[in-house]
């Protein structure tokens, strides 16, 4: 398996196919391939060979997509690098992937200066999106592009390194996920046995490409379908492509969808041609299904489970998603394992525990990360006997419908009793006044730890702490209630895949304590 297979049979069966479209930049399948040709001889000449790691810091473009297949060609390593991390946690990163190169975008030219002063590593810094950078010395990706022999696939793949993505460093350092070119093909294969999708995909990317959604990316190209670019998520903006393209489907996170499908100018676009929406980081909100139902009766909706280390082994397909399913309660499950991988629930001896019992969710198959980039010691304790431990709770029903409960370092013991998070959460969010909810445990002399619910509410909507904590006595255990309900003006803090920042919440009521539980 190579990363850059699909892209030669997407040549060869669609070459005067429209393939890249970004801004008023229009390339068929024949020109993409010989612009990552171009790019990957551009590479060699600068000391790209193999596993020479080259860093991306970019939003994205047709040159991201572009250099996505350019680095692994050259016979490099890809390290997408999340701009949005703070700068220590980000040149970490850079130093940590021992990384030779950093493309960059201009925007980012202050940011590559100061990480090529702390790197002596880096041997080269090339602005992607300018002929000229602020950043004295960048070379610039077009000019020396255009001056570039092209290169021969050096077809490396199989066992052999393709990706390090870190992840996001929202608690401790980042750990750097080795991802081979075999693993990432697994992905792309698995995603397409549960998809079923065809030359006639037309994707909008609109999450960011720097984490493991770059998935449309290897999708799109597999089938010789369009890629529409984005650099970043605004939901008119995203209105806009989809009636402008005939784009027939997205990956996107449930409040992105909430954005686009509650505009007020979502009357002015023409979205029939969008049929399949992908999402993950939590479960789509009942309402949202129900809206978007009358509003796009043609629209299928599918969620992926995973995580950087596994990407893509549980699968909740469309017909998961109609309103029976709501009602049976079946949209809140994560899915069933896809036909690639194994899932099991395990207790804490990793024996595997009775249907409907809580345990920790482990996954086997050929997804899983090679392990974490120079850290065989968390490689072992994380990878054992084969399976990938998740250090996700959850469940699985007697039908293999998986229910994620919590992240198990996140449970809130409460009065002796476990208290999972996001069954509350998913009780305070259909509360019709709350907009966003974040469940955690504080700390409680009288409990060890008290459960609070903070929560932004929609525009115009109005609910005070009282009803909100009385809106969930009358649907769970009083002992899994929030005992305290802040509400908030501003929306809670998220990561870039969409998922709410609890570490961060949960920070300023743990500060200096010896002890987080």
């Amino acid at each position: 398996m190579e990363l850059t297979q699909s892209l030669h049979r997407a040549c060869q069966i669609n070459p005067d196919g429209l393939a890249i479209v970004y801004g008023q930049v229009r390339r068929t399948w024949r020109e993409f391939h010989a612009a990552v040709a171009s790019s990957a001889g551009m590479l060699r000449q600068l000391g790209v060979r193999e596993d020479t790691k080259v860093a991306i810091v970019s939003m994205n473009s047709d040159r991201f997509v572009e250099c996505l297949y350019s680095v692994p060609w050259a016979g490099g390593v890809l390290v997408p690098v999340n701009f949005r991390l703070q700068f220590e946690e980000l040149a970490y990163v850079v130093e940590h992937s021992e990384a030779e190169l950093i493309l960059f975008e201009e925007q980012f030219s202050a940011l590559a200066g100061e990480l090529l002063q702390r790197n002596p590593r880096l041997r080269h810094a090339m602005v992607m999106d300018a002929e000229r950078s602020a950043l004295p010395g960048a070379l610039s990706y077009g000019h020396e592009v255009a001056r570039a022999m092209p290169l021969p696939d050096t077809r490396r793949g199989g066992s052999d390194l393709a990706a390090i993505f870190y992840t996001g460093g929202t608690t401790g350092v980042p750990k750097g996920v080795m991802h081979t070119h075999d693993s990432l093909f697994q992905f792309l294969l698995t995603f397409l046995i549960c998809e079923r999708i065809d030359s006639s995909l037309v994707h909008l990317h609109v999450t960011p490409m720097f984490h493991m959604s770059c998935i449309g990316v290897l999708v799109t190209t597999a089938v010789a379908g369009t890629h529409i670019i984005l650099p970043k998520f605004e939901p008119e903006e995203a209105l806009r492509a989809i009636d402008a393209h005939g784009v027939t489907t997205c990956l996107s996170v449930p409040v992105m969808f909430e954005r686009m499908l509650f505009h007020p100018n979502i009357d002015a676009y023409h979205l029939s041609s969008l049929r399949m929406l992908g999402y993950g980081a939590s479960p789509m909100p009942p309402r949202i299904l129900e809206e978007a139902r009358r509003r796009f009766p043609q629209l299928q909706f599918a969620q992926g489970y995973g995580m950087t280390e596994a990407p893509g082994p549980v699968y909740l397909a469309p017909e998961y998603h109609s309103q029976e399913a709501v009602d049976a309660g079946l949209t809140r499950a994560a899915g069933r394992a896809v036909p690639t991988c194994e899932v099991r629930i395990v207790d804490s001896e990793d024996h595997e525990v009775e249907p409907g019992s809580v345990g920790e969710i482990v996954i086997r198959g050929p997804v899983v990360m090679a392990g974490y980039w120079k850290n065989p010691e968390l490689t072992r304790e994380v990878i054992r006997d084969g399976w990938l431990h998740t250090g996700d709770g959850g469940y699985m029903d007697s039908a293999g419908f998986i229910y994620i409960t919590d992240r198990i370092k996140d449970m809130i013991i409460s009065g002796g009793e476990n208290v999972y998070s996001t069954e509350v959460e998913g009780v305070v969010s259909r509360h019709p006044a709350v907009a966003q909810c974040a469940v955690i445990g504080i700390p409680s002399e009288q409990w060890g730890e008290s459960v609070h619910a903070i929560v932004t509410l929609h525009d115009g909507a109005s609910a005070t702490s009282s009803e909100i904590t009385a809106f969930c006595r009358e649907r769970i255990a009083a002992y899994k209630c929030p005992r305290s309900v802040e509400i908030r003006t501003q929306p809670l803090p998220m990561t870039a895949a969409g998922k709410i920042l609890k570490a961060q919440l949960r920070e300023p009521f743990w500060a200096n304590r010896s002890r987080r539980i």
